[in-house]
C-alpha cells in the first residue's frame, strides 16, 4: 500500500464512495491533509488507525496478475525446454505451451497471454499468419509477439517484424536475449 492515498484510492480499497471518505475526513473521524490544490490525502498509518478503532482492517488486496507467456513451438524437445528455462529463470511468469498455430489460437482466446514467443515455421498455420491474425484483431493486438526461427535471414526477419513482432531471435534461442526482450516489453503490473 502507498504511504499517501487519495480519497478515491481509499474509497476503492474499502468499497465505499469517495463522498463517504470525504465526509469522514470533514467530520474529523479520519485524519487527512490537503494538497495545495485542496485535494484530501490520507496517510496509510492514519487509515489503518481509523479502521483498527472500528474493529476493521483493510480488505485483502488482489494478488498482482501474473505475466502470462505463450510459447508456440512445434519441436517436442525445444518447446518443453523453453518452458523449463523460462519458469526457472522467471518464476513470476505463467508459461503455456502450444505446438501449432491452431492450439496457439485456442490458448490466446482462453488465457489472453501478455506475450507470445512464436516459432515461425509451424505445421498448418505458420508463425507469420499467427502474428498477422493476433495483430489484426482489437482484442489481441496488444499482445507482444517475439518471433524465433532457425531460418535467420533478412527476408524472414523483415517479414515477421512487418507482421507485428517486436523482436526476432535466431535459434537456438539465446536465453539472456529472450529474457531481456520479455522484460523490456512486459506490461506494467504484470
Amino acid at each position: 500500500m502507498k504511504n499517501v492515498l487519495s480519497t478515491t484510492q481509499v474509497a476503492t480499497m474499502l468499497g465505499v464512495s469517495s463522498q463517504t471518505i470525504a465526509n469522514w475526513i470533514d467530520q474529523g473521524q479520519l485524519r487527512a491533509a490537503r494538497t495545495p490544490g485542496g485535494h484530501r490525502r490520507v496517510e496509510a498509518a492514519d487509515l489503518e488507525e481509523f479502521l483498527a478503532a472500528r474493529g476493521m482492517r483493510l480488505p485483502e488486496s488482489e494478488p498482482e496478475r501474473q505475466h502470462t507467456l505463450l510459447v508456440v513451438e512445434d519441436d517436442p524437445q525445444v518447446g518443453p525446454w523453453l518452458v523449463l528455462q523460462l519458469t526457472t529463470a522467471r518464476p513470476d511468469l505463467h508459461v503455456l505451451l502450444a505446438q501449432d498455430g491452431f492450439r496457439a489460437g485456442e490458448l490466446v482466446a482462453l488465457q489472453r497471454p501478455d506475450t507470445v514467443l512464436l516459432d515461425i515455421y509451424l505445421p498448418g498455420l505458420d508463425g507469420f499468419e499467427v502474428c498477422r491474425r493476433l495483430k489484426s484483431r482489437p482484442e489481441t493486438s496488444g499482445i507482444t509477439v517475439i518471433a524465433m526461427s532457425a531460418n535467420d535471414t533478412p527476408d524472414v526477419r523483415d517479414t515477421i517484424l512487418e507482421a507485428g513482432a517486436i523482436a526476432f531471435l535466431p535459434k537456438p534461442v539465446n536465453l539472456s536475449r529472450l529474457l531481456c526482450a520479455i522484460a523490456e516489453h512486459q506490461p506494467v503490473g504484470a
